[in-house]
C-alpha cells in the first residue's frame, strides 16, 4: 500500500517520458525488479533506433532521479540501460555512460562500464571512474579486477649496456606481477626529424601460454635524459597513462607465434629507456624470451618512402596525383573492388598514387615501395601525419584527394586538404549506415558522413537511390552518379562461353549472411533440383548446410572465374532485398555480361534497366526467371557496345574532369581548420 502511494504522483502527473519508454520506467518501479529482463527489451529497441532511445533515455531517468522515492528506480534503468547499450554497441554505451555517471554514481554502472573499458583497454578512464565509487570497498575490489597495481618500486638500474639495439637478457624470463625492469640507452638520433617525432617499435616474442587474452601482460615505460633525469609533464605518442603503472602498452601478442610488436614515439630528449615487463590479469605462465629489440618502427620506413616518393612525384611529368582514401585492402587482384580498379587506370596513365588501405592486424607487412607510381600504406600509419602530406609542396600538380569511405578520421583531417590545394572528392560507393546495421562497420556514424558531404568540393555515389539519400544531406550540393564498371583484366584472352547443358547457375562474390540471402537460395535449389547451383567466394557461414544441388566451390582467382563461368546457364544476385541492396551497384554484374551471361537478381533498383538482367522481388518470381533465361542467349554485339561504355577508364575520366571543374573555398563552411 505504501508503495502504491508513492507512486501516485508518477500516474497522476503524466511525466515527461515518451509512451515507448514509460514501460520501462514501470518495469524498473517493480519489486522485485528485473534488471536481466530490462536490459533484454531495451537492447531490442536500441537496435531499431539506438540514436532515438539513447537520446530519451537520459530524460526518463533524469525525471525519475527527482523524486526522493524513485532514486533507486532510476538507478536500476540507469544500470540496465548501460548494460543493454554496451551489450549492443560498446563505444555507444559507454558515451551514455560517460553523459550521466557523474550525477549518478551507481556502483552497479560502474562495474559495467570499467569491464568493457578493460576490454578496450582504456584504464585511465577506468581509473577516473573508480574515484566515484562509493564505499571505498567498492573502490578496492574494482581495483582488483582492473588489477591496476605495480608491486614496488623499479630496482637500481644499471648505466651500461652490452648493446645500444638489444635488451642484453642472459635467459628467458618467467613474468610475473612484479615488473622486471630492463634498460636501453637511446641514440643520439633519436629526436624528431624535420618536426616528425621519430617512433620505435618494441619487439619480441614470448612462451609459456601464449594462447592467453593478448592483455595478459604488458610493458610500462620510464624515459630519462642525458642527466639522469626523469622526462615529466611530456606526452609520449603510442602509449597509455596509468596513475598507478604510468606509462604503459599491452603486450598485445600472436596467440601462435608468441610475436609482439610496440610501437611508441619517445619524448624528445630521451636518452635513456627503462621498461618494465609483467603479467596483468593472468596468473598462468608466461614467458619473455631472451633478445628484445627496440628498433626504427615502421613508421620510420615509411616516412622515408614517403618524403622519397612526393619528391619523385614533385620532379615527374605527371599532371595530377591522387591520394586513394581506401577502406579495402591492399592492391591485389582477389579483391579487386572499386578504389582499386580506379588505381589500377589512373596507374596505366603514369597518374601517381597514394593507396590507403585497411590492415586487420598491426603486424600485417606493408607491400614493399618500389620506386614506382604507387605508394600503399595503411591507415593506421597514416593518419598520423596526413597534414604533412597535405601540405607538401607538389609545385603545380593538380591534387587530388577521393574519400572512399567516411572514416571517422576524415572530419579531423578533410579542410587541411582543401586548405592546401587539393580537390576533394566523396566517392560513395555503399551504403554504409546499411552495412553498419548489419555489424560489417561498426566505426560508421551518419553524422560523419554529412559533415564529408558538405564539406568536400564534390559527391559522387555509385547508384541512384545512394545518390538521391546523399541529396538530402546537402540540397545545394548535387550528387553525381557514376556507378562500377567493367576492368579489361577480367576476361581471359580467347574466352568463349561453353554452356551446352542449360542447367548450371552460377555466382561469385562475397558469401557473407549478413547481405546473402541463404536462405532464399537453399529454396530456390529445392524448388528447382534440376539446377545445378555453383557459389564462388569466400566469408560464408561456419557450419553451412546446403542442399545437394548448390556447391560452394570457394575462392577462385580471375582466369579460374572464366574457365568455370563458361559453362553456366544464368548468373544470380541472391542478396537480401532492403536498404543495403537497394544502394548497391554490384561490379560482378558488368563481368557477368562480359561471360555473356544473363542475370537473375533479387530487388536492385540501380541494374533494373541493364541488358540481359531480371530483378525479382520474390522465390517464385526468382524460379521463373531461371527457367526463362536458362534457354536465352544475349545478343553479344549489345553486351559489347554497353560494356564498351561502362569501362573503369570512363570512371577515371569523371574524377578528373570533376577536378577541372572551378574549386571554391567558403572558410565559413569549413567548420574550423584542423
Amino acid at each position: 500500500m505504501k508503495r502504491i502511494l508513492q507512486l501516485l504522483p508518477f500516474y497522476r502527473h503524466q511525466p515527461p517520458i515518451s509512451l515507448p519508454l514509460r514501460r520501462f520506467a514501470m518495469m524498473a518501479m517493480q519489486r522485485p525488479v528485473d534488471l536481466v529482463e530490462i536490459e533484454s527489451q531495451l537492447k531490442e529497441k536500441i537496435k531499431k533506433d539506438p540514436e532515438q532511445v539513447l537520446s530519451q533515455l537520459p530524460t526518463t531517468i533524469s525525471y525519475l532521479r527527482k523524486k526522493r522515492f524513485l532514486r533507486r528506480d532510476a538507478s536500476n534503468l540507469f544500470v540496465a540501460s548501460i548494460r543493454a547499450a554496451c551489450s549492443f554497441d560498446s563505444e555507444l554505451g559507454l558515451h551514455f555512460g560517460h553523459s550521466m555517471i557523474q550525477d549518478m554514481p551507481d556502483n552497479r554502472a560502474i562495474r559495467t562500464m570499467v569491464t568493457y573499458l578493460n576490454r578496450l583497454d582504456r584504464p585511465e578512464e577506468s581509473l577516473k571512474l573508480l574515484d566515484l565509487c562509493r564505499p571505498s570497498a567498492w573502490k578496492t575490489e574494482m581495483s582488483g579486477l582492473l588489477n591496476v597495481r605495480i608491486h614496488g618500486p623499479p630496482p637500481e638500474l644499471e648505466s651500461d649496456s652490452k648493446s645500444p639495439w638489444i635488451f642484453q637478457i642472459d635467459k628467458p624470463i618467467e613474468l610475473t606481477t612484479n615488473s622486471k625492469y630492463i634498460q636501453y640507452p637511446m641514440p643520439i638520433n633519436s629526436n624528431s626529424v624535420d618536426g616528425i617525432r621519430r617512433s620505435f617499435d618494441l619487439v619480441g616474442t614470448m612462451g609459456g601460454n601464449i594462447n592467453e587474452a593478448p592483455n595478459s601482460t604488458l610493458a610500462s615505460f620510464l624515459f630519462f635524459d642525458q642527466d639522469g633525469d626523469e622526462i615529466r609533464g611530456v606526452e609520449p605518442g603510442g602509449l597509455y597513462r596509468s596513475k598507478t603503472v604510468g606509462w604503459y602498452s599491452y603486450l598485445n601478442h600472436n596467440s601462435e607465434t608468441g610475436a609482439f610488436n610496440i610501437e611508441f614515439e619517445p619524448p624528445n630528449g630521451t636518452a635513456k629507456i627503462v621498461v618494465g615487463l609483467r603479467l596483468w590479469n593472468t596468473k598462468k605462465k608466461m614467458i619473455i624470451n631472451q633478445d628484445v629489440d627496440i628498433r626504427p618502427s615502421s613508421i620510420e620506413e615509411f616516412n622515408r618512402d614517403l618524403q622519397r616518393f612526393l619528391v619523385d612525384v614533385s620532379q615527374s611529368e605527371a599532371e595530377e596525383i591522387v591520394f586513394m582514401f581506401s577502406g579495402t585492402t591492399y592492391v591485389q587482384e582477389l579483391r579487386a573492388n572499386r578504389p582499386i580498379r580506379l588505381t589500377r587506370d589512373l596507374l596505366s596513365r603514369k597518374t601517381p598514387v597514394i593507396f590507403n588501405y585497411h590492415r586487420w592486424r598491426r603486424t600485417e607487412d606493408i607491400p614493399p615501395y618500389q620506386g614506382d607510381l604507387l605508394l600503399q600504406v595503411p591507415i593506421d600509419i597514416t593518419q598520423k601525419i596526413l597534414g604533412d602530406i597535405a601540405k607538401f609542396n607538389l609545385g603545380d600538380k593538380k591534387k587530388i584527394f577521393i574519400v572512399s569511405y567516411p572514416h571517422p578520421i576524415i572530419p579531423k583531417i578533410l579542410n587541411r586538404f582543401r586548405v592546401n590545394g587539393w580537390i576533394t572528392i566523396y566517392d560513395a560507393r555503399d551504403e554504409w549506415e546499411e552495412f553498419e546495421k548489419v555489424g560489417q562497420a561498426k566505426w560508421y556514424k551518419t553524422s560523419n558522413e554529412k559533415y564529408i558531404v558538405h564539406n568536400v568540393d564534390h559527391v559522387t555515389a555509385v547508384s541512384w537511390p545512394l545518390a538521391k539519400k546523399l541529396d538530402a544531406f546537402n540540397p545545394s550540393k548535387p550528387v553525381d552518379v557514376v556507378p562500377n564498371a567493367l576492368s579489361p583484366h577480367f576476361l581471359s584472352t580467347g574466352y568463349k562461353w561453353k554452356g551446352d547443358k542449360q542447367t548450371r547457375i552460377g555466382y561469385f562474390g562475397h558469401l557473407t549472411d549478413s547481405w546473402f540471402d541463404w536462405d532464399s537460395l537453399k529454396e530456390i535449389a529445392i524448388k528447382r533440383p534440376k539446377y545445378q547451383f555453383e557459389i564462388i567466394g569466400h566469408s560464408e557461414p561456419e557450419n553451412l548446410v546446403v542442399p545437394e544441388n548448390i556447391h560452394i566451390l570457394g575462392p577462385k582467382n580471375h582466369a579460374e572465374i572464366n574457365e568455370i563461368a563458361a559453362k553456366w546457364a544464368v548468373a544470380i544476385i541472391p542478396f537480401k532485398m532492403g536498404p543495403l541492396a537497394d544502394g548497391v551497384d554490384p561490379i560482378k554484374i558488368y563481368e557477368y555480361m562480359a561471360l555473356e551471361l544473363p542475370t537473375v537478381s533479387f530487388r536492385m533498383p540501380q541494374i533494373d534497366n541493364y541488358p540481359s538482367t531480371i530483378t525479382v522481388e520474390n522465390v517464385e518470381d526468382f524460379c521463373a526467371a531461371l527457367d526463362e533465361f536458362s534457354n536465352y542467349r544475349p545478343r553479344r554485339g549489345s553486351l559489347k557496345a554497353w560494356l564498351q561504355s561502362n569501362r573503369w577508364e570512363d570512371r577515371v575520366d569523371h574524377f578528373l574532369n570533376l577536378s577541372n571543374q572551378e574549386k571554391t573555398l567558403n572558410f565559413n563552411q569549413l567548420g574550423g581548420l584542423n
